[in-house]
């Protein structure tokens, strides 16, 4: 009784003018930041901050909410449209996303990601608003050698990505994990292949190394293939897939939800893991497992309803945790 004593009370809440406001506000301008490259879902929250110190807590939490899970969603667009992700999360979207743009398919994959994010969403929330009390409790029995397991597990998932050619996706993996250890030891503080150079204290950054393996590779690439045509340039026309496209996907859409849902309730397991993790264990178990990578309506199902799942079932642990604590 207390369950749905809770959710009637937060949606006779919610459904007043302005927190529906402060939504559809905060998604609109979290799609509009987290479509440029480098700016994460979290520097959107952090630039609406200062916006919600003179509104009302219900207020100030819907807009942030909105603008979390609208950048979270966008993060996937110019990884369609230009072969860039926006967040760590969407790089496995444009395995499959950009080759269907290229192929004319763009507003086929920009459908699917709408619809797979909407499936994940709702599969997320549905599943911690009955389950969130024992998956708290599971969450919570995660100590460090767990951790070390869910960390090889995502870096074995990366490195299989590769198929035929793994050696170079594990060659991938161990350079990213070696680029990794430059900055300052996070338990002893010594200082890891600075060499002196102070800026290279922190490490380096995850997005300016995303922007500059994605975003500037995908530029020079342009720019070395570029020709001059007297030709008119065809038009690429957006057309969104119909219903029963959609339909045909539900596996796919469902799977990606509960694995991450399963990834989004362990603390710290970020939603990168979760992309990665739905769209290897899609590429397993899909019966057009070879046209993964070549524009696979699945594998951009997978990725788009993993990444709203994980974000979905993480916001609302940590949530579930901070009222446990606050009642004791």
């Amino acid at each position: 009784m207390e369950l749905l004593q809770n959710l009637f009370d937060g949606t006779v809440l919610m459904m007043s003018f302005m927190p529906l406001l402060m939504v559809f506000l905060g998604v609109a301008v979290g799609i509009a930041l987290g479509t440029i490259p480098g700016i994460s879902t979290s520097m959107a929250v952090a630039l609406l901050l200062p916006f919600t110190f003179t509104m009302s807590p219900l207020n100030s939490i819907a807009l942030l909410l909105g603008c979390y899970k609208g950048g979270n969603y966008s993060g996937c667009i110019p990884a369609v449209t230009i072969n860039t992700p926006g967040t760590p999360s969407s790089v496995p979207t444009l395995f499959d996303g950009y080759p269907m743009a290229k192929s004319g398919r763009g507003g086929e994959a920009l459908g699917i990601l709408l619809w797979s994010s909407l499936v994940g969403g709702l599969f997320g929330t549905i599943v911690l608003i009955l389950f969130a009390t024992p998956m708290a409790r599971w969450a919570l029995n995660f100590w460090p050698s767990e951790y070390f397991a869910l960390c090889v597990l995502g870096l074995a998932t990366v490195a299989t990505l590769g198929g035929k050619h793994w050696p170079k996706a594990l060659i991938a993996v161990l350079l990213g994990l070696l680029i990794n250890t430059v900055g300052m030891d996070p338990i002893l503080g010594t200082q890891r292949y600075t060499f002196g150079v102070m800026r290279l204290f922190d490490g380096f950054g995850l997005m300016p190394v995303m922007i500059g393996l994605f975003a500037l590779g995908e530029v020079f690439h342009n720019i070395e293939g570029y020709k001059v045509s007297e030709q008119t340039h065809e038009k690429h026309v957006y057309t969104y897939p119909k219903f029963i496209q959609y339909w045909r996907l539900k596996g796919a859409m469902l799977r990606a939800s509960v694995v991450g849902t399963l990834v989004g309730i362990l603390p710290g397991a970020g939603s990168a893991i979760a992309s990665f993790l739905a769209y290897d264990f899609e590429k397993r178990v899909s019966k057009n497992a070879a046209q993964f990578g070549k524009g696979a309506p699945e594998g951009v199902a997978a990725s788009g309803a993993s990444d709203s799942a994980n974000t979905v079932a993480h916001l609302y642990l940590c949530w579930h945790l901070v009222y446990r604590v606050a009642q004791r």
